[in-house]
């Protein structure tokens, strides 16, 4: 197997012609091109393999090569037959059975990321249990009665008895905590050995999706879950493990489905029976999923690390500072003020961009960088006024701020040595005082010379179109 990396997020033929030819010359007696220890080391395996290949399957070995790259997959005639002409010439050498060269596009790599951790599988025991008529796009379905008990150590912990987090990424809503109305009535009734046995009836129960869902005797076997409705009643059962004994018991519904479509209909239907706002259905756009694992990967290698709250309370538990935290709405109008070049809108109109707007604002084609940036912009800018580096009174042009800095940086970001304008605004945010800094309170100063503006000329259209030629005038 062989694997090139570019986070570049425009294909290039000449980047994957170089990568066959770099292969190629791995691959021939005679390299031509200089080799790493590693690299050398790997094709002494590759000769012993060779050298024993009466013992390999098939013959010959399998050849694997993956280009991954930050760019979208592409229908592009001139990207696609250099893909079948690199495969081809793989091919042609001869050393392999079956030959693959792969495009690894952006999703394909999320796909793989997410796969990377394997199935979760769990076997559930049962009081008993009943299948639901057919219906399309159902592939099974059963209500299932169960101990609380048997459901704590099944489906809500790991083998290791650590609670299973990932459970609840296509829940409206993360944990709200014990203390609310809601949840401190469920903890109530577990904590009163009057009503224990009485928890099943009292509770609307848990709906589990599952790619397999395969009753055997009193137990169901269940594969890729998702809890999408009972968030709340799981979290509560978690906190008070010590008090739910085996005369607690709970109502479950386990569907199997492999339909996006059918998932999103259960969600938005079972989650209409308890109190959620027509916003934090938003939650469960592919997009803003992909989002957040984007977030948090980015996160693990950034020293200021930012987080994308997708449900709401999602990070309520965690010693986070409220100032690196991004809802929707947050995120939606940073990306509005640094993509879309749309203060007026982060501004006046933010309900709009996750509303009438929110297709344009998410789109599928967006890229995942775009809406890192713009969130880590607000949050060092949001630093810079809070530490006194820029007036109070800059914080209501916030928005402006960073229109104003995504045009400076898209006009000068080659001139600066930087790949992208994303490297720009990464540099220009980042410090508090040195260069970089110098050229921010320059551009502020520049393209917003007296930050007493009315609130009428602050939500207008012609202040941004001010602001914007004015950057044309900040030195580089």
């Amino acid at each position: 197997m062989f694997t090139q990396a570019k986070s570049s997020e425009k294909w290039s033929k000449q980047e994957i012609d170089s990568y066959i030819a770099s292969i190629r010359d791995y691959l021939s007696p005679a390299p031509q091109q200089p080799h790493s220890e590693y690299l050398a080391d790997f094709k002494k395996m590759f000769n012993l393999i060779f050298a024993n290949i009466g013992r390999v399957k098939n013959g010959l070995p399998d050849l694997y090569a993956y280009f991954f790259s930050a760019a979208q997959n592409t229908e592009a005639r001139e990207i696609k037959a250099a893909f079948a002409s690199g495969e081809k010439s793989l091919k042609s050498l001869g050393f392999s059975h079956e030959t693959s060269f792969i495009m690894a596009h952006k999703d394909m790599i999320h796909e793989l990321w997410l796969a990377a951790e394997g199935p979760i599988e769990a076997k559930l025991p049962t009081i008993g249990y009943a299948p639901f008529p057919a219906a399309p796009n159902i592939n099974n379905a059963y209500v299932a009665t169960v101990k609380a008990r048997s459901f704590i150590d099944s489906i809500l912990k790991d083998k290791n008895g650590n609670p299973r987090k990932k459970l609840f990424e296509e829940n409206v809503r993360d944990f709200l905590g014990i203390d609310g109305d809601v949840n401190s009535e469920i903890a109530g009734t577990l904590d009163t050995d009057g009503k224990k046995a009485r928890f099943g009836l009292m509770n609307n129960g848990v709906t589990i999706v599952a790619s397999s869902v395969r009753p055997a005797g009193q137990e169901i076997f269940i594969r890729d879950f998702q809890i999408v409705n009972g968030c709340q009643t799981s979290n509560v059962l978690i906190s008070k493990d010590i008090q739910v004994d085996e005369s607690v018991s709970l109502m479950i519904k386990l569907i199997e489905t492999d339909e996006p479509a059918i998932l999103d209909d259960i969600v938005r239907a079972t989650n209409r029976q308890s109190k959620v706002e027509d916003a934090q259905f938003i939650s469960t756009l592919k997009k803003l999923r992909e989002l957040e694992h984007y977030f948090n990967a980015k996160g693990a290698i950034e020293g200021n690390k930012i987080y994308f709250e997708r449900r709401k309370g999602q990070y309520s538990s965690e010693s986070i500072a409220p100032v690196r935290i991004f809802d929707i709405r947050e995120v939606a109008r940073a990306y509005a003020a640094i993509v879309m070049m749309r203060p007026d809108y982060s501004s006046r109109y933010p309900n709009r961009l996750t509303g009438d707007l929110l297709n344009e604002v998410f789109s599928s084609d967006a890229l995942e960088d775009d809406y890192y940036i713009s969130c880590y912009c607000l949050y060092r800018l949001k630093a810079l006024i809070s530490n006194k580096r820029f007036d109070g009174k800059y914080s209501k042009l916030r928005w402006h701020i960073l229109t104003a800095a995504s045009k400076y940086c898209g006009n000068n970001y080659k001139v600066w040595g930087f790949k992208n304008k994303n490297e720009a605004l990464h540099n220009l945010f980042s410090m508090n005082d040195g260069e970089w800094f110098e050229k921010l309170e320059s551009l502020v100063k520049i393209a917003i010379p007296d930050p007493d503006i009315s609130r009428d000329l602050l939500k207008s259209q012609p202040l941004t179109s001010t602001i914007l030629k004015s950057v044309d005038s900040v030195p580089k």
